[in-house]
């Protein structure tokens, strides 16, 4: 059986579709692994290819027996025209991700079959029932599986990452954040994989640099530190980025900063979303500390690691000044990298069915739930302050007059010719941010 497995094109990032050639698309390509992964746990009978369309045409008029698409919510409207095409074709459909996990009878419109939930339980089965004309409408993911059973992705398949690449340890979180869909499509809590298996295949990733798609490194900080070692003691010579939890790196030992620093770490990516403590407690992140935030970035800074940070801003806790006073804040903290966003409540998540009950959804044009456009009702000011409030934090951070010093600041904190990754995501955030919010 032919299988065509698709990425949709995204339009608002980084590395867009718009940026197809461009060095943005080259460096800070996102490395997706969702579809390679797939295609690992496909049985080996079948053929397998993968169209990522930030970098590659959609032939409808491929020979496929199956087509799989991967859906976010803000890509939702394409993969849907996409689905539809396939279909008229004759070609069989299936969907699967997020936003069609969250909204499933809605998705099924576009697709003859959707995956509800990780496919590993159920994609053996689905290309099974296909085969013999019995495709299922809906495949739920209930079971819990083993992730050590999971081989490493198909790299052979992922024709356009040629800096950056992508891994996966573990997955889960066990924090509850009303605005985050990760636990509402992870049912099963925190699952790891071996770490031998992990970093064997890091070791066999032909990119320099990689990206640990985990919701958060810091979770176990045992396995982590494990981890470290291992790639230590393996002599991986590759850099990395990773997610972690402010609170974890604020407090912990001195040596789990070392470890990973020694065993190639660049910059971790840290979910501040606010510098409100009343914010973050009504969205139930209560693990994050406000008055840690400065202590957590200086620390990682004296191990020669740089930190992105993300803000969100619309939280019911949110009044006109918390623009002035983030600005105020991040500067202080010496931040090396800022991401911007507004807060998108995604179908599927708490804070998305409690807007959707006080009547404050303004619109379900999923390719607005980009975090960048403003989709609900604030409850402290305007649509139009939500905004340009965050516009102005962009357009602020990332002026020319703030990015100069800030970079050479990055460089100094890396002391390594790998620094040039974070000191250059400051000028293609830059591009983004005055692409979509018009600065």
């Amino acid at each position: 059986m032919n299988i065509l497995l698709i990425f949709p094109r995204i339009e608002h990032g980084v590395a867009t579709y718009h940026d197809r050639g461009s060095w943005e698309s080259i460096l800070y390509g996102y490395p997706a692994i969702t579809l390679p992964h797939l295609a690992a746990i496909t049985p080996q009978r079948h053929s397998v290819e993968i169209i990522n369309e930030n970098y590659d045409d959609i032939d409808f008029d491929q020979n496929v027996d199956l087509v799989g698409i991967t859906c976010l919510t803000m890509t939702a409207p394409r993969v849907y025209e996409i689905a539809d095409e396939f279909r008229r074709r004759g070609k069989t459909v299936v969907l699967g991700g997020y936003h069609p996990s969250a909204l499933p009878e809605e998705a099924k419109q576009h697709a003859d079959s959707v995956v509800i939930g990780e496919a590993e339980p159920v994609w053996s089965q689905l290309l099974q029932d296909h085969e013999k004309g019995k495709l299922k409408p809906f495949y739920h993911s209930d079971e819990e599986f083993d992730m050590s059973i999971i081989p490493p992705i198909r790299r052979d398949l992922i024709r356009h990452m040629p800096i950056l690449g992508g891994v996966q340890s573990t997955r889960g979180c066990p924090n509850r954040c009303e605005f985050c869909a990760i636990t509402s499509f992870y049912k099963h809590g925190v699952k790891q994989r071996p770490i031998k298996n992990v970093v064997e295949e890091i070791k066999q990733m032909p990119n320099k640099f990689f990206i640990l798609h985990d919701p958060s490194l810091t979770i176990n900080p045992r396995y982590a530190r494990e981890l470290f070692k291992t790639l230590i003691r393996e002599k991986v010579k590759k850099g990395w980025v990773a997610n972690g939890n402010a609170n974890v790196l604020a407090k912990i030992d001195e040596e789990f900063l070392r470890l990973a620093r020694k065993s190639g770490c660049i910059e971790w990516f840290v979910g501040f979303e606010s510098i409100s403590q009343a914010a973050l407690n009504g969205i139930k992140k209560t693990c994050n500390r406000v008055e840690d935030f400065e202590k957590m970035i200086r620390r990682v800074h004296k191990h020669g690691m740089t930190v992105q940070g993300g803000i969100i801003f619309g939280f019911d806790e949110d009044t006109p000044d918390i623009f002035d006073t983030t600005l105020e804040k991040i500067y202080e903290w010496e931040l090396d990298v800022l991401e911007v966003n507004i807060l998108t409540p995604f179908p599927g998540t708490p804070l998305f069915d409690r807007l959707e009950r006080e009547g404050r959804i303004t619109t379900k044009d999923w390719s607005r739930y980009n975090q960048i456009d403003v989709v609900f009702k604030p409850k402290n000011m305007t649509e139009k302050e939500l905004r340009e409030g965050a516009r102005k934090v962009a357009k602020n951070f990332y002026s020319i007059h703030n990015i100069i010093p800030r970079i050479v600041k990055t460089m100094w904190t890396a002391k390594k010719i790998s620094g040039i990754l974070p000191a250059g995501t400051n000028f293609a955030f830059r591009k983004y941010y005055k692409r979509d919010f018009n600065f």
